[in-house]
């Protein structure tokens, strides 16, 4: 799959207003405008090609919303998701699925306290060291961006960048 990186949404300077889909409340220039590396709201779910409907969390966890921002596109279909962007109807990344979900959840431990521990908290120095190492853009170098295999080959990398003491 290849991923198409649009940078900053031109809605965020546009003087017409903004119409946001069902059912978020609003869509926010400021917050579309700090979105650099976006890429489109899926059509079809990057996991099985099925429908994708805008909803809020509470479908996923048992009809309780979570976050400030509740919101997420969802498969009809195989129930992969993803999160959205606080304030707008931008995807956080891919659609996953729950192999992909856990994978995902699990790697993102070793790179947070490789984060700390290596790279003083500089989230940037950390994920262009980790896209260098994995050999993918800087703007697709993001946990929500990845595979199944992408998260636990990042893990993995992250592991032994400790000492394997995750």
């Amino acid at each position: 799959m290849t991923i198409q990186v649009l940078g900053i949404d031109p809605r965020s300077r546009s003087k017409n207003k903004l119409q946001a889909p069902a059912p978020l409340p609003h869509v926010s220039r400021r917050a579309l405008a700090r979105v650099r590396d976006r890429i489109e709201p899926p059509k079809s779910c990057h996991c099985c090609g099925g429908p994708v409907r805008l909803s809020d969390n509470s479908v996923i966890y048992n009809g309780r919303s979570y976050g400030d921002w509740p919101f997420v596109y969802r498969c009809t279909q195989c129930q992969a998701y993803i999160g959205l962007h606080p304030d707008t109807d931008l995807p956080l990344g891919l659609m996953a699925d729950r192999a992909t979900t856990n994978a995902r959840k699990h790697s993102k431990a070793p790179f947070q306290r490789l984060l700390v521990s290596r790279f003083g908290g500089d989230r940037s120095r950390a994920y262009a060291w980790l896209a260098e190492v994995l050999g993918i853009s800087r703007s697709i170098c993001h946990f929500g961006m990845f595979t199944k295999e992408q998260a636990e080959r990042a893990g993995e990398i992250c592991r032994l960048e400790l000492g394997g003491l995750v």
